[in-house]
């Protein structure tokens, strides 16, 4: 008996997941012709899709997704782009690019930080949230190119799907690269004006202080993006990342030590607008309740400010306060009124200043610690890195733009240089830190 061909029962199984999605949607027609309508009255061609729906369907649906996706999400697009043209074929001819499905809920295990993106996890769908800390310029990246015979006038044009390593699906046509001949031998060259190009950006993620263990350096990872995801995020953000982890040999050679780059190709960025809020224990919210009774609440706090240091009750105070932070106000007319005030602290040596700023570190949710001798002024607000690989600019998010949101601790702050001094100063009064560089002009925040 022969045996069956690999190639035949991977497009067996293929089919198989077509028929099954496109059979999904039919079942909840009404609900998906809605979401499909909505979106792409908005132009936005990514479709979200919940596990959980997928788990109800189908029981242990949801793993395979997540341990596979390369396998279920190419089908499960193209059952999308079968289900449109069979219910709306107009929009599905109106599309200039394709259908993308967004998958949405609990990732589980698969929702890491940085520092968990492990080698278990390559080529799953992962969730990974950070803070943007480095964006590369946006680039275009072919898509269809076309391609016509060369010293021959006449119409005819081959177009060949673009694929690389960032593709979900890389056929043998698409990793053959350009044709070089047609099927009657005549030589082909590339007409680069009639190609179809998208958007490509390259950006870095790190894991955010209030998660990074004490002590020690925080983990990031490269994640590539296409499309309209393209400039969802800027140096500073909180975002959330669910994409493929997947590793990028280099081309094949003689030696290799077996270690490959590995990156996070994005299937949606979302912002994390908000920290995280605490969990709180029915006894926990007992005693909050019962402190916020008491007339001497604010009294109370500043007492249990830093115990270990005695004295000092109207800096604890005023230190409270700064932690605290008032409310933020964006008026009619553009004027923004930060709610937060600035501490400087003077005094003599081996009075706790520092032990202050520490006990200030450890209880906000989100700080960051330096020291006025070992920071610059483009060390905390924003740098503009050459790329050594391309040799472009790039932007990196100093001290004050990481910790927006939150709170910076700058201790030895008398030992800055008096010109790195006066860089933090917008920082300080508006809140924003303004980069002209390179023939680059920007604003980020830093609301800290």
């Amino acid at each position: 008996m022969a045996a069956e061909n690999p190639g035949t029962a991977a497009k067996e199984a293929h089919d198989q997941k077509v028929a099954w999605f496109k059979e999904y949607l039919y079942n909840n027609r009404e609900e998906w012709e809605r979401k499909i309508e909505l979106r792409l009255a908005n132009g936005d061609l990514r479709i979200p899709l919940e596990l959980k729906s997928l788990q109800s369907a189908q029981p242990g649906l949801e793993k395979k997704v997540l341990q596979d996706p390369v396998k279920y999400l190419p089908a499960y697009e193209e059952g999308l782009l079968g289900f449109l043209a069979d219910t709306a074929p107009k929009a599905l001819k109106s599309l200039k690019q394709a259908l993308r499905l967004d998958l949405q809920g609990a990732f589980g295990r698969n929702h890491v930080t940085p520092r968990g993106m492990t080698a278990e996890y390559t080529g799953q769908l992962m969730c990974v949230e950070g803070l943007v800390t480095r964006c590369l310029v946006t680039k275009p990246k072919l898509l269809y190119s076309m391609h016509v015979r060369k010293d021959v006038d006449d119409n005819y044009v081959e177009q060949r799907d673009h694929r690389d390593t960032t593709s979900l699906v890389v056929t043998s046509r698409s990793a053959a690269g350009f044709p070089k001949q047609d099927s009657d031998k005549n030589d082909l060259q590339m007409d680069v004006a009639f190609s179809v190009y998208k958007d490509s950006q390259h950006f870095t993620i790190q894991e955010t202080p209030d998660t990074a263990p004490p002590g020690q350096i925080p983990r990031s990872i490269k994640v590539i993006c296409d499309g309209d995801l393209c400039d969802k995020a800027k140096p500073g953000d909180r975002v959330q990342v669910i994409g493929i982890y997947r590793s990028f040999p280099p081309p094949l050679q003689d030696f290799t030590d077996g270690v490959f780059p590995a990156k996070l190709v994005a299937t949606d960025i979302k912002p994390v607008k908000e920290l995280t809020e605490p969990n709180f224990t029915p006894e926990d919210i007992n005693n909050i309740q019962k402190i916020a009774e008491r007339e001497d609440t604010f009294q109370l706090l500043a007492r249990s400010f830093a115990p270990s240091i005695c004295g000092h009750e109207r800096v604890k105070a005023g230190l409270l306060l700064q932690m605290l932070g008032g409310v933020e106000k964006n008026l009619s007319n553009g004027t923004h009124l930060r709610g937060d005030i600035n501490v400087l602290l003077v005094g003599d040596p081996s009075c706790g200043k520092s032990q202050m700023l520490r006990f200030v570190m450890n209880t906000a949710p989100l700080a960051i610690s330096t020291t006025g001798r070992g920071s610059s002024g483009v060390g905390l607000t924003a740098a503009m890195i050459r790329d050594a690989g391309s040799r472009e600019f790039h932007l990196e998010a100093g001290a004050m733009v990481l910790a927006d949101r939150g709170v910076i601790c700058i201790d030895e702050f008398d030992k800055m240089n008096q010109v790195d001094r006066v860089a933090i100063h917008e920082a300080m009064e508006q809140q924003c830190v303004t980069i002209a560089k390179a023939g680059m002009h920007v604003t980020l925040n830093a609301r800290c």
